[in-house]
């Protein structure tokens, strides 16, 4: 698990749904998702791309409607691009993007010229 996932695990997700999503009843569900979609990003799709789908996403989130988490018509398989869009990610979530811009002077030698 990666550090980011643990953080989050920690910190954000609460016990309840952290064992749902371990739980052989959620990855027989995602199973099927991705399996019904194909593997593929339905949200890509929609943009005439094909791009390979890693994420189950639940419509209506488990956390206001827990009794929604396992309904086939309540998932779409997703790419984590679209994951994040729909979902927004909190400034200090977002990968940090430098501003600066390193410029490389190239002078010439005129002992070669």
């Amino acid at each position: 698990m990666s550090e980011s996932n643990r953080y989050y695990n920690k910190h954000k997700r609460n016990r309840e749904r952290q064992l749902f999503y371990q739980s052989t009843a959620w990855a027989n569900a995602r199973e099927l998702a991705l399996k019904r979609d194909n593997y593929l990003c339905v949200e890509c799709l929609k943009e005439k791309k094909i791009r390979k789908a890693d994420v189950v996403h639940h419509h209506i989130e488990v956390k206001d409607d827990f009794t929604k988490a396992l309904e086939l018509d309540n998932l779409s398989s997703i790419c984590h691009m679209h994951h994040n869009k729909i979902h927004g990610q909190s400034k200090k979530e977002q990968p940090k993007i430098s501003s600066k811009i390193d410029v490389v002077v190239n002078k010439q030698n005129k002992e070669m010229f």
